[in-house]
């Protein structure tokens, strides 16, 4: 939604009496209005109310020019978008190395927020599968904004787009270069008295994912949970339901099953299951694992069940996989190893693919503390020798690849402990989103 702000060019407009001062009120009210329902219905609710007293309402004719020209203003900013689109598509259909230069070679073509905004879109609907697509359209649209007329909302949106960049290098593991973009980010926004609080959250919740992939745990909670007030008084629930699964992962790090438990079930408990299916699914889901990190594995098992149903008519292949890893976990903490055994196997090769091998070695660790547990050392041995040949082959993370050839090597010695596999688990989760992380075998 494209939002309009009270700003000091506004001010000294009308101190020079360029503008009308009522401007203010009207521009305010407009602004309250566009932004937030539940404001525009207790309006109407007072208006009705003074209507059958039969009481003069002196403010309403400005009330009511305020949100004939918020509606106005929306309706010209989707008119623009919409006339962005086919834009967008010629610009998207020419080849990667010729869109930058399209841009400047023709920039009244592409110039303004609205073909950013659709980029910016584009880009956070990439993430996380493809994180080299989401950066390069976040990037398109910082060119797009570079030559575009200047004003407070191109300023926020080029924040926007910088913040959308940095997230997609910290997916990627330049964790570095994400912090230098989220600080210019940052910065930028300054100039325009810190943006909107909307965007502030954005920035949060982008920072929050940068500080947990640092083990700064402690300031991505505190930048979560900032979010999360945000868009609970903003009565934003996906959003809101979205900052409580990321902080839901900093438990999980923490290896504090309860309270990555308990944000997950808030997280769904915001969530309109037949709307929301995916993100419903998947906010349980993590309720299951951390019931089962916590060693609640019957309640754990409830909500497997209870979500069977919408599992059956939603569930993607790779969510059938993670609720079978879940299905294992449970069956072990439940004392039914062979029931344990065939739902690892099952999500173990599933997950042999370049884009998620980190958890089919994670589920192979699994299996190796279950074999380690049942005396079968030769098990051991081949998962190892199997998860070494497949990071090898595909070339994912020469630091993991080294840990795995330690453990291929302990098993091969018969020395591999179960205090070895959680270690190399712990490193395994961390090496996923850092690629320079090294696995180091002294306590």
């Amino acid at each position: 939604m494209h939002h309009f702000h009270l700003t000091r060019k506004l001010y000294r407009a009308m101190e020079s009496h360029e503008r009308n001062p009522a401007d203010l009120a009207d521009l305010a009210m407009g602004h309250l209005f566009e932004l937030c329902a539940t404001c525009r219905d207790e309006y109407d609710a007072w208006r009705e109310e003074r209507s059958e007293k039969g009481s003069p309402a002196t403010y309403e004719l400005a009330v009511d020019r305020a949100i004939a020209a918020s509606e106005e203003i929306a309706a010209e900013v989707e008119a623009e978008r919409q006339s962005a689109k086919p834009r967008l598509k010629a610009l998207l259909a020419l080849p990667k190395e010729q869109r930058r230069a399209a841009i400047e070679n023709e920039p009244q073509e592409y110039q303004g927020p609205a073909i950013a905004e659709l980029l910016i879109d584009d880009s956070l609907a990439q993430m996380p599968g493809r994180p080299r697509e989401a950066m390069a359209l976040a990037e398109l649209a910082m060119v797009v904004l570079s030559h575009s007329k200047f004003s407070g909302y191109v300023v926020e949106l080029y924040a926007r787009a910088t913040a959308h960049a940095a997230n997609a290098l910290r997916v990627i593991g330049r964790l570095s270069e994400a912090s230098l973009l989220l600080d210019n980010a940052r910065f930028t926004l300054r100039g325009e008295g810190g943006g909107d609080r909307m965007v502030r959250a954005e920035l949060d919740n982008f920072e929050g994912g940068l500080c947990r992939d640092q083990r700064r745990f402690d300031d991505a909670e505190a930048l979560f949970q900032r979010a999360i007030l945000t868009y609970e008084a903003e009565a934003r629930p996906i959003l809101g339901a979205r900052s409580l699964l990321n902080l839901g992962m900093i438990y999980q790090e923490q290896q504090d099953g309860g309270r990555a438990a308990q944000a997950a079930e808030k997280a769904a408990q915001l969530l309109d299951p037949e709307t929301e299916p995916a993100l419903y699914l998947y906010a349980r889901h993590n309720y299951a694992h951390g019931l089962c990190e916590a060693g609640q594995f019957n309640e754990a098992q409830a909500v497997l069940n209870e979500n069977a149903p919408l599992h059956a008519r939603y569930s993607d292949p790779l969510s059938q996989l993670r609720v079978a890893w879940v299905e294992g976990k449970i069956a072990r903490g439940l004392g039914q190893l062979d029931e344990a055994e065939s739902h690892f196997l099952v999500s173990r090769h599933g997950f042999l693919k370049p884009d998620i091998a980190f958890d089919a070695a994670l589920v192979s660790l699994e299996l190796a503390s279950l074999y380690l547990e049942t005396g079968r050392t030769t098990e051991v041995q081949e998962l190892a020798a199997e998860m070494v040949a497949v990071f090898n082959r595909l070339e994912i993370h020469r630091e993991a690849t080294s840990a795995l050839v330690l453990f291929q090597d302990a098993a091969a010695l018969n020395r591999v402990s179960l205090t070895l596999v959680r270690k190399l688990s712990t490193y395994l989760v961390r090496a996923q989103r850092d690629p320079s992380y090294s696995f180091e075998v002294a306590s």
